[in-house]
């Protein structure tokens, strides 16, 4: 009887074996590659599968892996989340694809927010009404009534939409599931209508908050002409999974191109949420919340790029001032004009006279620029300047 253990103790060993071979040369593959998120991916579902196993392992590779991540965030991603770090919930490993191996989902449990979510107050009200509702659940139901259970962003690229499905995961303590449409797309369609269900069927059985991203990689207008025959039977696949969608869970998705999407696909949800690009208080106020205690950039330098950025994505402006903070704190005084000057000049190359008139002002009001100084930056008469201070 103990040879018989011994010899099963030993197969299992060996197939074991067999398979964290079978990572090592996918894991280093990816790291020859470069592939830092398909890595990160890969790794994340090694550990889960391990953690599904009860295997040690799974714990020594996530504090191993990832454990620098969890005391290493800014402190404006402190204040935006403002919630401990809940334990992982996925006791299964997450569907992946038959020939290429990766995951149908990308997994952020918990969700981090690179930076604090702003925007107009009314899109704020409404993402604010969908956790109401999430954290209400037994209190609709008692009166017949369900949460919205399918929720549209539509907006231009950088405005926010994948940062708020995080931040509603991120309250409602759930992990984030994200179906990336665009990458999921096979060179055989046929495979991807089954990848789309796998996903779907995985986040049905998971507590978790759904993201669509790039929805318009596959809800296209079917009378695109353009599109095969097969591409337009995946919008159907999708429809058909919207209708079964359950709404124990909530499902997001996100297309920066709310024009091609198939008249269809509208209807299969409960709310649609359009993101505009920011105003620029929303700009200072993202600033200022990005601002560490010793900003090399002054609260007034801050107030005014978001003058010369109004009308740009969220994205682009901590883009443009993380540079500016990095040129401000580690160049000498005249790489810091240099840079400050070609970055104005790029923005002002765009503005009309009206926007380069509120430009001049914020210089002198906020920056503390001289009149004659304010005038020449914003390409602007300083009669023009002076009559608009008095207004």
């Amino acid at each position: 009887m103990k040879k018989i253990d011994e010899k099963q103790l030993v197969a299992e060993l060996s197939a074991q074996n067999e398979r964290l071979m079978a990572e090592l040369v996918q894991v280093s593959r990816l790291g020859a590659r470069g592939d830092a998120e398909r890595l990160r991916i890969q790794v994340l579902r090694f550990i889960r599968t391990l953690r599904a196993e009860g295997n040690e392992l799974a714990e020594l590779l996530q504090a191993a892996v990832f454990g620098h991540e969890e005391g290493g965030s800014h402190p404006s991603v402190a204040r935006a989340t403002r919630l401990s770090k809940p334990p992982p919930r996925l006791s299964m490993p997450v569907p992946s694809d038959g020939e290429t191996r990766l995951d149908l989902l990308r997994v952020e449990d918990p969700p981090i927010l690179p930076h604090p979510l702003v925007q107009a107050p009314e899109v704020m009200r409404e993402l604010t009404t969908l956790i109401t509702e999430r954290r209400s659940l037994q209190r609709l139901a008692d009166l017949g009534l369900e949460p919205a259970k399918a929720v549209l962003f539509t907006g231009p690229p950088g405005v926010g939409k994948t940062l708020a499905a995080r931040m509603i995961a991120r309250e409602l303590r759930l992990p984030l599931l994200v179906l990336d449409l665009a990458s999921v797309i096979s060179s055989y369609l046929g495979r991807t209508g089954n990848n789309i269900k796998q996903a779907f069927e995985f986040a049905k059985r998971t507590p978790c908050v759904l993201f669509l991203d790039e929805l318009d990689a596959v809800a296209k207008r079917r009378d695109d002409e353009a599109d095969v025959g097969e591409l337009k039977r995946l919008v159907t696949v999708l429809l058909q999974e919207l209708d079964l969608w359950s709404p124990k869970n909530l499902l997001l998705a996100a297309t920066n191109h709310r024009s091609l999407l198939d008249p269809a696909v509208w209807r299969r949800f409960d709310v649609t949420i359009d993101f505009p690009l920011p105003e620029a208080s929303e700009l200072a106020n993202l600033g200022q919340l990005l601002s560490p205690k010793n900003d090399p950039l002054s609260a007034g330098w801050i107030k005014t790029l978001a003058v010369l950025s109004e009308g740009t994505s969220q994205s682009d402006f901590v883009r443009d001032i993380n540079r500016l903070r990095r040129a401000a704190l580690l160049g000498d005084p005249r790489e810091q004009a240099s840079v400050f000057e070609s970055f104005i000049a790029t923005k002002i190359e765009r503005m009309k006279i009206s926007e380069r008139k509120k430009l001049a002002v914020s210089l002198v009001k906020n920056a503390k620029l001289s009149q004659r100084e304010a005038s020449k930056v914003a390409s602007v008469a300083r009669e023009t300047l002076r009559t608009a201070l008095q207004e």
